[in-house]
């Protein structure tokens, strides 16, 4: 939960009658971490490339025709797990043997589906075409002016259809040097209805001017004859037609759903399963007999993962695993060792605020414990209201548990939304506070009353004893971690150790214990500071390793301790700056209690007496308050965990733990 999972390195070789049913095994049990050989330079020379594009490349083309299928038949592919409704034991996994034999099945299933679905959107088409010359044609004021005349004669050409309602004088002032007759029908969408006709000797003037002002045609069939009232009729009678017909497709393509899915989505994670064992086949190695595979996987494992393969090791498996690496070793090895992190349930909706920074190394200290705390007590304290937090509640709520497949990728940020509404409710009890109003309730700890000074001041030595909690918890993170990697030196004398540590809280004492300034005082601190001064002279006189002379010693040890005093100065800064930069806790409740009373007084104005205005006003009071602060605080508390917190512990430059699976 803090710590990474150990994790093994291990190599497994394999005869190339073997490579599918190792691959199988690797991609189903899913926790190995596969290492590109070319990042092991020890074997990379012995070892050339497997030539997988082509293969890779006929999986892309197989996924996408069955993503194609899917939405033809009204499924979300993008909704839809790897392994929805397949059980991933039951996927079959041959790469190099079975693209022939999945492509076969594509197009055989493309061969019975995709003809229905073409019929239908064809039809589709057509009833939408003759929707538009309906809605066309009854806009037209000449009721008894025949259809066939509407059509091009010898002398006159007809053009109609619709344009842009704001280039209707336009294009009549660009047709004032022709002779020409414009009849304005209705204005739908934004795009005015016209019918025009000119001389056929204009005709080149005429369309010029159509084409301009983005004229979209419309066609009448030749079938359609006779007064407008009577092409309008036969026109609906065919519309009808070409809806039945429609909807008897529509219901083969219900049937096809019904019946197809399961065989589709059997095939899409058969397809998808193989597509990611081809993707890790590129990172392997092989020579004249044998493939090589390398990587990572976590050491509570790797019996099960050769248990496994023993199973099938007669057929020419070979295993070998490392002891689990400490955090010291994996420091500097190369290829990098993967970092894989637990969560509870209660962690898992703020690892993504840790993903966002980066991803812990191996040798650090996960954070996402101490973050979901922290977050979620910075977050209520800046956005204490019982009803603001309650509007966030449902909605992260919502969000997290309603059954929409379009709200999926969502879930975790409304889960973390919800939390925070929580926190909210429970800061807004705390200072009495409710959708702004401090006279509701009563604070059970204690109410800035009316910005008063004294609470005010309170407020702000809360935030600032906050700070010095989390400033001092992210030093003694760092330490910790720092001894478990073995780097004492750090760990005592670095710029976020313990002796930093120590002036710190020392400082913090003097501060509140003493009233007058005195070099005693100063001297008691001082002294705290003298194994981070001195911390860079003695290293570089321990680690000369040839004789100097006396001058160039004493001009390069004079160098190191400008550079610690340097050093010290920016320790001393640092800790003076984050820890005032913790007043902002305070700030930002103080400062919604001003924007709700800022909000209410204009609606106040707006509203008067009246209950009927007034409410809408203050429901969209409240609205915007919770909009514009609670993106507000939102960033103040990324600002707070980036800047403050992480910087003395976290480093965030690892590398995710990635294990060849397919669900």
């Amino acid at each position: 939960m803090i710590w990474p999972e150990k994790m093994s390195f291990i190599n497994i070789s394999v005869l190339d009658n073997c490579l599918t049913p190792t691959l199988s095994v690797l991609a189903k049990l899913g926790v190995m971490h596969v290492v590109d050989k070319k990042e092991i330079p020890s074997i990379a020379k012995h070892l050339v490339d497997l030539d997988v594009e082509p293969i890779k490349d006929k999986f892309t083309s197989l996924n996408s025709k069955i993503e194609h299928l899917l939405l033809a038949l009204g499924i979300e592919p993008k909704f839809l797990s790897a392994t929805e409704g397949v059980n991933p034991d039951e996927i079959e996994i041959d790469p190099f043997q079975s693209a022939e034999v999945m492509e076969k099945e594509v197009q055989e299933l493309e061969a019975f589906i995709l003809p229905i679905v073409h019929q239908r959107e064809q039809l589709n088409t057509e009833i939408n075409e003759l929707e538009r010359i309906s809605r066309w044609l009854s806009a037209i004021e000449i009721k008894d002016m025949p259809v066939e005349n509407m059509r091009q004669t010898r002398l006159l050409y007809f053009a109609f259809g619709d344009i842009p309602s704001e280039y209707y004088d336009r294009l009549a002032n660009s047709l004032g040097n022709i002779t020409y007759v414009l009849v304005r029908g209705e204005l739908l969408a934004g795009r005015q209805q016209i019918l025009v006709f000119s001389l056929m000797s204009d005709k080149e003037i005429l369309n010029s001017a159509l084409e301009t002002s983005f004229f979209s045609e419309v066609s009448i069939p030749d079938k359609y004859h006779g007064a407008i009232p009577q092409a309008l009729d036969d026109i609906e009678v065919d519309i009808w037609t070409k809806r039945e017909e429609s909807a008897e497709f529509r219901g083969q393509i219900r049937i096809f759903r019904k019946e197809l899915r399961e065989k589709l989505l059997e095939l899409r994670a058969t397809i998808i399963a193989n597509q990611v064992v081809v993707e890790s086949a590129s990172r392997f190695g092989k020579t004249e007999r044998f493939y090589s595979l390398s990587g990572w996987i976590p050491y509570k494992e790797v019996k099960k993962l050769q248990k496994e393969l023993d199973k099938i090791a007669d057929q020419g498996v070979l295993m070998t695993a490392s002891e689990p690496f400490t955090s010291g070793e994996a420091e500097h090895h190369k290829p990098q060792v993967p970092t894989l992190l637990w969560h509870p349930f209660f962690m898992r909706p703020f690892s993504g605020l840790i993903r966002n920074f980066g991803t812990p190394g191996y040798s650090e200290i996960d954070p996402t414990l101490f973050t979901s705390i922290t977050f979620l007590i910075m977050f209520g304290v800046m956005f204490a209201d019982v009803g603001h937090g309650a509007v966030l509640l449902l909605i992260g709520l919502f969000g997290a548990l309603y059954p929409l497949p379009q709200l999926k990728p969502i879930r975790q940020m409304s889960i973390t939304l919800a939390c925070c509404g929580g926190a909210s409710i429970i800061a807004g009890f705390a200072f009495g506070s409710i959708f702004g109003s401090e006279d509701i309730i009563k604070p059970f700890w204690f109410s800035l009353e009316h910005m008063k000074a004294e609470p005010i001041n309170r407020m702000l030595k809360y935030g600032v004893a906050f700070g010095v909690v989390i400033l001092s918890l992210g030093v003694f993170l760092n330490v910790i971690q720092l001894f478990r990697r073995r780097n004492f030196s750090e760990a005592f004398c670095g710029q976020w150790g313990l002796s930093s540590l120590l002036f710190y809280w020392t400082a913090i004492f003097m501060l509140l214990t003493g009233k007058q300034f005195s070099w005693d005082k100063v001297l008691i601190v001082f002294v705290f500071l003298l194994p981070i001064i001195l911390k860079e002279p003695i290293a570089h006189i321990f680690s000369r390793k040839h004789a100097e002379t006396k001058t160039s010693e004493e001009g390069e040890s004079g160098e190191g301790l400008v550079g610690s005093l340097f050093h010290v100065y920016e320790i001393v800064m640092s800790y003076l700056a984050n820890t005032l930069s913790f007043i902002r806790i305070a700030a930002f409740n103080l400062a919604h209690i001003s924007l709700m009373m800022a909000a209410y007084s204009i609606t106040r104005q707006t509203g008067g007496d009246n209950v009927f205005l007034s409410i809408p006003s203050n429901i969209v009071a409240n609205l915007f308050v919770i909009m514009l602060e609670g993106l507000l605080v939102t960033i103040q508390c990324l600002r707070l965990q980036y800047y403050e917190f992480f910087s003395k512990f976290f480093v965030g430059n690892g590398v995710e733990y990635k294990p060849l699976k397919i669900s």
